[in-house]
């Protein structure tokens, strides 16, 4: 019974972590991390809106940089016939998980700031 509840409240907090550390915002913090150009920054802001309305509507959505380029370059395929996204939304949506991936540590430390 006790390892029951332990179990279903580390599934709890585990749920609990901020959007933000999830999928980073591109805000002002994430371009000038990733050096993005006004049209790379566009880009990227409709790659995090297809992540989070396309992506966590069959499952939560996971830490952008737990999940190695192996593994996104494995699922993201599958998963794009599942969510049956437009060619036009692959882009955007690959760059932000390539960019948002690499740099999400640094976000997370300068936020903490």
């Amino acid at each position: 019974m006790k390892n029951t509840l332990i179990v279903t409240c580390l599934i709890f907090l585990a749920g609990c972590t901020p959007i933000k550390v999830l999928a980073p915002p591109v805000d002002e913090l994430f371009i000038a991390e990733a050096n993005l150009t006004e049209e790379e920054t566009n880009q990227h802001r409709q790659g995090r809106e297809i992540y989070l309305n396309f992506c966590t509507e069959c499952h939560r959505a996971r830490q952008v940089d737990n999940i190695t380029s192996a593994k996104w370059k494995k699922h993201v395929p599958k998963m794009l016939k599942k969510a049956e996204l437009y060619p036009e939304e692959i882009i955007p949506l690959k760059a932000y998980l390539k960019t948002a991936g690499r740099i999400n540590q640094q976000l997370i430390e300068k936020r903490a700031e």
